[in-house]
């Protein structure tokens, strides 16, 4: 049998690997972030219950606010390090592998730094103008102690590389597990608003730390120590080519990211008020069912696409779109349930106060179902090295949503905000799929 013979038996078999590979490492968080979210259903509903729609959008706000800072001065090295981790690590060049590291942490260590001094200076202008009063404005610098201990993406971005998705999803059960047995006592003896920002504090502070010594266990274990007369105390950036540029453009897209999910819920406390953030976080949290799944996509197809793209493999656009349509697919039985069936959820889950969010909740779900769709293609766009394009598609997208947003919220309130919601989430993935096909279509014809 000819070479060329050989070829096509070669493409099915890596294909099926990559796909089982991916389809297991998915497993693995689905399983984890399929635990944790239920203990945070249940930690949410509690806490709905237990302080009312003002107050748990209080809640929100506070804890809000200090992710929104750490985010913000976040650049999700994480990614870095896989995507130029992987052929350092498939060559075999464990000292590069170790400066590359040590770059990462750095950096880790740097912003985490930053991003306190900037929450705790902002905090007492913030709060007055997200309709906090003196007392919650201290609850508000309160919560900003947990961000010295989030500096955890290189350990994130070690435990990817070797493909430790077993725990990172056991990572995720930690903080739910912790505010759901928090939020049980809390609700029992009807606790305050500061209880809860406590249980939440302690829930971040724990996961945190986990996942970092975690991550330092995978790197000795992997790794290990340098080599006698190896100083890496003085790696940089520089020599990683094209590293910084991809860190900047990933954290922008980060930033980017932030806009509908984080910043959208600091506008409509100031816009709408804590009762309507209530509202909006109970319909994320269900919608949340799609959502989480999208990151996880993400996670696990990254490293294989981008191993599938460097080693000229057939099956990248195969399991690029593949999963793009099984998953968004599935996300149109969720509108379905959530348009007939919302406001009962809401009624049993929350209470009869919060039944006001059925019709977000439909538009959150129809959204949601438009990231799942493109979760697989943003990883296959940063694989094939268009980092920068999948950015521009994210602002464009983000620009019209917070066009839709200012106009939709102050004429329809959080029905408004669903639809620019759904909106802006439907650019990407059209976007991102012709980026793709134009980049695949280019490749084989260079050949």
């Amino acid at each position: 049998m000819t070479k060329s013979e050989d070829k096509p038996a070669a493409d099915k078999s890596n294909e099926h690997s990559s796909m089982r590979r991916i389809l297991g490492n998915f497993v693995y968080l689905l399983r984890g972030r399929g635990v944790a979210a239920l203990m945070l259903f249940g930690a949410t509903a509690l806490a709905a219950r237990g302080l009312g729609p003002a107050e748990f959008g209080l809640l929100i706000l506070i804890q809000t606010y200090s992710q929104l800072v750490r985010s913000l001065l976040n650049f999700k090295q994480f990614q870095g390090i896989v995507r130029y981790g992987v052929p350092i690590y498939d060559n075999g060049d464990m000292t590069s592998l170790r400066r590359l590291l040590r770059v990462n942490l750095r950096i880790d260590r740097d912003s985490t730094i930053v991003a306190f001094i900037v929450a705790i200076a902002l905090a007492p202008f913030v709060g007055p103008l997200i309709g906090l009063d003196e007392q919650y404005v201290m609850l508000l610098v309160l919560y900003t102690l947990v961000i010295p201990i989030t500096g955890k993406n290189t350990a994130t971005g070690v435990l990817r590389l070797f493909d430790r998705f077993d725990v990172i999803g056991t990572q995720m059960t930690i903080a739910p597990a912790i505010r759901f047995c928090g939020v049980v006592f809390a609700w029992w003896f009807d606790a305050p608003l500061l209880a809860y920002v406590l249980i939440m504090m302690l829930a971040s502070i724990v996961k945190n730390l986990y996942l970092m010594w975690c991550g330092w266990r995978e790197y000795m274990k992997q790794i290990g120590h340098p080599s006698e007369g190896e100083d890496n105390s003085k790696a940089h950036m520089s020599e990683f080519p094209g590293l910084r540029n991809f860190l900047w453009v990933t954290y922008w897209q980060s930033n980017v990211d932030l806009v509908p999910r984080k910043l959208s819920t600091m506008m409509v406390g100031y816009l709408l008020g804590a009762t309507d953030v209530g509202m909006l976080r109970l319909a994320r949290q269900v919608s949340s069912m799609m959502s989480k799944p999208a990151t996880l996509i993400r996670t696990v197809v990254f490293p294989d696409l981008t191993r599938s793209w460097h080693q000229g493999h057939d099956d990248f656009g195969m399991i690029a779109f593949r999963i793009s349509m099984i998953a968004g697919g599935s996300g149109l039985l969720f509108v379905l349930l959530g348009y007939f069936f919302g406001t009962d959820l809401l009624a049993i889950l929350f209470g009869q106060e919060y039944v006001g969010a059925a019709t977000v909740l439909t538009l959150l779900l129809l959204a949601a179902s438009f990231n799942l769709a493109a979760s697989s293609l943003r990883s296959a766009a940063y694989a094939i090295g268009h980092a920068g394009q999948v950015l521009r598609i994210h602002v464009v997208s983000s620009v019209v949503y917070l066009v839709l947003f200012f106009v939709l919220a102050m004429q329809f309130g959080l029905w408004g905000v669903g639809i620019a919601t759904c909106i802006a989430y439907a650019i990407p993935p059209i976007a991102m799929a012709l980026l793709i096909k134009k980049s695949i279509r280019h490749r084989a014809s260079s050949v």
